[in-house]
């Protein structure tokens, strides 16, 4: 039976198999490369985030921002922490000044399921989307926050609390009113696309 000597230091655990909660732990121990790990782990996830909260407005310098954010504060403190509620936490607050910008863009990224037949269908299927993103951009901050961050990344109820500062009953609340308002949203533009039907048809039938 063949022995490993004990001062034989047995192969390392690659950084990118490890945990958030190790990597975390090793950036703080002063591994760099665990960084990188997490750059490559969360970027594009923060990405979709942030182009679905400022409307695509800024988003890979909002990230980059967050980022080298974290690493800062990663190094600097050694508090416990839950590495994904926390990095939507700073992305979210960085968000807020670009929240309010009128004007949505649609996202390349955006996709509506099965691509449409006609040329007629696509355009329906645009503005349709266009539709739907004009009204999550309506949405309150916190709202349409809970909202992305929960078809997203599906986070738990006790993660999104976390991610926003709040508490859990506080989560199902801006949920259920984010889906309510959607709703009610769309229900007002129906109702406005049948009035102006109705307005012009009326010519026709007197």
């Amino acid at each position: 039976m063949t022995h490993v000597p004990r001062h034989r230091r047995l192969p390392r655990r690659p950084l990118r198999t490890r945990t958030d909660e190790q990597l975390v732990a090793a950036l703080r121990g002063g591994d760099d490369e665990a960084m990188t790990v997490i750059d490559e782990r969360y970027r594009g996830r923060l990405l979709a985030y942030v182009r679905r909260m400022s409307a695509g407005a800024d988003a890979e310098d909002v990230v980059q921002d967050v980022l080298a954010r974290a690493y800062t504060a990663l190094r600097a403190d050694d508090r416990p922490m839950t590495l994904r509620p926390w990095l939507y936490r700073v992305s979210h607050n960085r968000c807020l000044d670009l929240l309010r910008r009128p004007t949505p863009v649609l996202s390349d990224e955006m996709d509506l399921g099965a691509a449409p037949s006609t040329l007629g269908e696509q355009v329906a299927g645009r503005e349709r989307l266009r539709q739907v993103v004009a009204d999550i951009q309506g949405l309150p901050d916190q709202q349409r926050s809970a909202l992305i961050i929960r078809e997203l990344e599906g986070l738990s109820y006790e993660e999104l609390a976390d991610a926003l500062d709040t508490t859990v009953p506080a989560i199902k609340s801006l949920l259920v009113r984010a889906r309510m308002n959607l709703a009610k949203a769309a229900e007002q533009r129906a109702e406005a696309e049948q009035a102006a039907l109705r307005r012009a048809l009326r010519p026709a039938l007197a």
